[in-house]
């Protein structure tokens, strides 16, 4: 790898790397810049398409979540490459709609979301809006082990519940 510190550019060098599809011609070096709160990543004259977007939350414009440019912003981060600025206009406030800004001691260590802070309900409506994604998400998938060949699985709401054992009632506990 090669860095141009003039430039605020890095050229991650690669035997091959497959754009999108097997049969895309593919470029040897990918050029990342910064452009905003992104990173431009250029896979050559001859990729379709050759610039792409990433943001900040790993997310490229192509869509694909496992783009490879979001690989080479991850490489261009580890050699030293300048970072992109944190985006200006945070979206508002999912619960209430007010102004957020942004707030640092509250990102996803995990989840790689951004963490911010209302201007009218404050830390309170950031804990709601992520409570709120939690159980949409376990909704979505109320597993908690998924079932798999030979063996049923355990839903969430399961999970605890000892099931009743006519002979233990009778029995006096004993501390």
């Amino acid at each position: 790898m090669k860095t141009n510190s003039m430039e605020n550019e890095l050229v991650v060098s690669q035997n091959r790397l497959d754009v999108h599809s097997p049969g895309w011609i593919d470029p040897l070096d990918l050029s990342v810049t910064v452009q905003g709160s992104f990173y431009l990543v250029d896979f050559g004259w001859e990729a379709q398409p050759r610039f792409h977007r990433v943001n900040k939350a790993k997310q490229c414009s192509c869509g694909r979540p496992h783009c490879e440019a979001i690989d080479a912003v991850r490489a261009h981060l580890q050699a030293g490459g300048p970072r992109a600025s944190d985006p200006e206009g945070m979206p508002p406030c999912p619960i209430c709609g007010g102004k957020t800004t942004r707030d640092r001691d509250w990102d996803g260590r995990y989840t790689k979301t951004l963490g911010w802070i209302c201007s009218k309900g404050g830390l309170r409506h950031f804990l709601e809006a992520k409570a709120r994604q939690i159980q949409k998400q376990q909704a979505e998938n109320p597993w908690l082990i998924p079932p798999a060949p030979g063996y049923l699985g355990v839903l969430r709401k399961e999970f605890g519940k000892i099931p009743e054992c006519p002979s233990a009632s009778l029995q006096p506990i004993e501390p």
